[in-house]
């Protein structure tokens, strides 16, 4: 389902602080303690441990790749290591995965807005920290989801501003969720996306149907602004194919995290929104995820999810009033 096409101030940090939400900063980090239910993970809280195990990189691809390996995403691999922040939804009446997420606290999980049709409460099926999406991890369901508030704005020409919700579980999971960074870095560094979306351009192509079951992973990086279409450089980020090769995330990657290594972890920085190269008013990625309308390597488009931190940690700071409507 991918669509086609700073600083904090001290008042901030204290409301943050007051909520049991640290703001952390690249030079002073908080103290370390796993995070505890409706507590958002910040760039200072290091990885712990979860205990609930997670489907192995090497037994699931050879378990579940026959033949030769198909490309990942569109140009990537199958996942080189696990993320046991990674997330799969899908609807119970269908088999397939449609939108991915990155677990952010232990019973929260960062999205794209845009698939709020598919995350029905009590209806989504959701598996957590497992390489294959059918199988392992933790499986749980959908007990509240929250759409930014500036979702769906239009811009000049055509845009989706604020392209981010944030997933309630309906239960807390022992695994590990993902650090979000204190900033998404500056255009050249580099990130990985991962997703279980079409490993190619065709829809009709059976090779595609239903997308991967194993886990793909891609090294992108982060391009120019002016590359991409319509893009919010304030709140969202423009990324291609590390080495320039036409390979991006495509239809069924959706919400699903870019991370960035530092030090010995990964970090959120976005989270899969759109093709960054489609200039009409599109939004199902028809026109080519991985290539641009010259036919060249292309681009996409990242909601930069360390814009939305200050939301965040306010969302999962609160305790949610019993009149708070879920979004559908």
């Amino acid at each position: 389902m991918f669509q086609a096409t700073a600083r904090r101030s001290a008042a901030l940090a204290a409301t943050l602080m007051a909520t049991g939400l640290a703001l952390t900063t690249a030079t002073t980090p908080a103290a370390a303690s796993p995070p505890p239910a409706a507590t958002i993970a910040t760039a200072a809280t290091p990885p712990t441990a979860g205990t609930t195990p997670v489907a192995g990189t090497t037994a699931v691809a050879a378990s579940l790749t026959t033949g030769s390996d198909r490309p990942a995403i569109i140009g990537g691999r199958t996942a080189t290591e696990t993320y046991p922040f990674m997330v799969s939804f899908r609807l119970p009446q269908e088999p397939d995965h449609h939108c991915g997420g990155a677990l952010v606290a232990v019973d929260w999980v960062v999205t794209a807005a845009h698939c709020k049709g598919l995350l029905k409460p009590g209806g989504t099926r959701v598996r957590v920290g497992s390489l294959d999406r059918d199988e392992g991890g933790v499986p749980a369901g959908v007990k509240r989801v929250v759409v930014h508030p500036d979702f769906g704005s239009r811009r000049e020409r055509r845009g989706v501003e604020a392209d981010i919700a944030l997933v309630r579980l309906d239960r807390r999971v022992d695994l590990t969720p993902i650090p979000i960074a204190g900033d998404a870095g500056d255009v050249g560094e580099p990130s990985r996306v991962l997703g279980w979306g079409m490993t190619c351009e065709d829809r009709e192509d059976p090779a595609c149907a239903g997308g991967p079951r194993v886990l793909r992973e891609l090294d992108t990086v982060r391009v120019a602004d002016d590359r991409c279409v319509t893009l919010d450089g304030v709140a969202e980020l423009c990324a291609g194919e590390r080495d320039g090769r036409a390979a991006s995330a495509c239809n069924g990657d959706s919400g699903g995290p870019q991370i960035r290594r530092v030090g010995d972890r990964w970090e959120l920085i976005g989270a899969t929104s759109r093709d960054g190269d489609d200039v009409d008013d599109r939004m199902d990625g028809a026109a080519g995820c991985s290539t641009n309308p010259s036919g060249g390597p292309g681009v996409g488009i990242w909601t930069d999810v360390t814009h939305y931190r200050s939301w965040i940690a306010r969302i999962l700071g609160e305790e949610a009033p019993a009149e708070v409507r879920s979004a559908s």
